[in-house]
């Protein structure tokens, strides 16, 4: 919690809640406030927590480790928690090597349950005065006196008295407490400066101001609270509670809101892909229909290329091919049989002496520049009578005509 996040506190007065609204560095109000409903949607509200409600304990501790750990262990110790409490720390001073801190443990209220749904954030009200360089304060909540001590302007310590009168009792109360804090150097001497809160007459103040030899000053109206720097946050067991589940659902909502952007991504993403390949579709069925005509054109050469080849282009001439195929026998032990030509179609049969003939053959006449364009194949050469074998290869052109054209 920081003091700009805050932007309304409610916190317990002399007879009612009192609702206030933070502006900046200023709280507005007070607002008198008895339900939840009265408190409007706050984005953060601090529950200034009943004071009656939540035990203070100053406590001397090493300035090594956890102060907070050592706390709770020195309250332990003393049989002063309850069960479920959590402790709390807040800082006050280091002196000698050790850390003064002052211990909170809270429970559960009756008249701020309710309240716990909407807060935030919790403090203590003695936290929320301003001290003014008293070394007491006195005032009211819900028609019980309270009481805090400070320590330059530090609050060490605050309870609930249970009286509602000035009287003798609460006197001696605050007597016996001051005593209690100077001999444990909580307070470094005896009170000499009081301030009185709230709706309380003249002689009353008098008669709290002789009794406990101290200069009183009195503030008919109560103050507007003071956010600290550093807050101290003693959230009771059933606050704890809510805190938690609300917490879990923040976590929940905020992971439910990343999947549904996600998926909102990748529908955003598929749509992008599904224009973005549409208007590819449109722009290349546009290129084709502009390609159509000089399509046909070129198809139309092709053809009339491939039905005028055998007549015009010299290396589709049988008997010329005929000459480049005769060309590489490679001696008397090969002879040609037969040589068919017909629609781009070039049957070989021939006799060799032996299968390495036949096959030195094969390779030559592949190899023959004029008839580069045909894809060959050869059968395994067979046994035609002593010392002869029969061999047949076969040439197609990639224009050549089938049997059903």
């Amino acid at each position: 919690m920081s003091r700009q996040s805050v932007d309304s506190i409610l916190r317990p007065g002399p007879e009612n809640w009192e609702f206030w609204k933070v502006s900046g560095s200023e709280c507005i109000g007070p607002e008198l406030a008895s339900k939840v409903v009265d408190l409007g949607s706050p984005r953060h509200l601090l529950l200034a927590l009943p004071t009656r409600s939540i035990l203070s304990a100053p406590l001397w501790i090493s300035s090594e480790g956890n102060p907070t750990e050592l706390a709770e262990l020195e309250l332990s110790s003393r049989h002063l928690l309850r069960k479920g409490s959590e402790i709390h720390s807040v800082p006050i001073l280091k002196k000698d090597g050790r850390s003064l801190v002052l211990a909170l443990a809270c429970t559960d209220d009756n008249e701020a349950l309710e309240f716990f749904k909407k807060a935030k954030s919790f403090e203590f009200p003695a936290r929320l005065l301003p001290a003014q360089d008293a070394d007491v304060i006195v005032w009211k909540e819900f028609g019980s006196l309270c009481f805090a001590f400070f320590r330059d302007n530090q609050c060490v310590f605050f309870a609930s008295s249970g009286e509602t009168l000035p009287g003798p009792a609460f006197c001696g109360i605050l007597n016996r407490t001051a005593m209690r804090l100077l001999a444990e150097g909580v307070i470094s001497r005896m009170p000499s400066k009081l301030r009185i809160l709230g709706p309380f007459t003249n002689e009353e103040c008098t008669a709290l101001g002789h009794a406990l030899r101290i200069d009183w000053h009195l503030q008919e109206t109560f103050p507007a609270p003071e956010i600290p720097a550093e807050p101290s946050n003693p959230a009771p067991p059933t606050a704890r509670v809510q805190i938690e589940r609300r917490e879990k659902f923040r976590k929940a909502t905020l992971i439910a809101l990343g999947i549904g952007l996600l998926y909102c991504l990748v529908l955003l993403a598929a749509g992008a892909d599904f224009v973005f390949r549409k208007i590819q579709y449109s722009q290349l069925a546009s290129e084709l229909s502009a390609m159509k005509d000089s399509a046909a054109a070129a198809q139309n050469s092709v053809t009339s290329w491939s039905e005028l080849r055998d007549a015009i282009d010299p290396e589709t001439f049988a008997i010329d091919q005929l000459d480049a195929v005769a060309s590489q026998i490679p001696g008397e032990q090969v002879r040609l049989t037969q040589y068919n030509y017909d629609q781009g179609r070039l049957v070989i049969t021939g006799e060799a002496a032996d299968v390495s003939q036949a096959y030195e053959f094969f390779e030559k006449v592949k190899k023959v520049p004029m008839l580069q364009d045909y894809t060959w194949t050869s059968a395994q050469p067979q046994l035609a009578g002593r010392n002869k074998v029969r061999f047949e290869m076969e040439g197609v052109r990639p224009d050549a005509k089938t049997g059903q054209e």
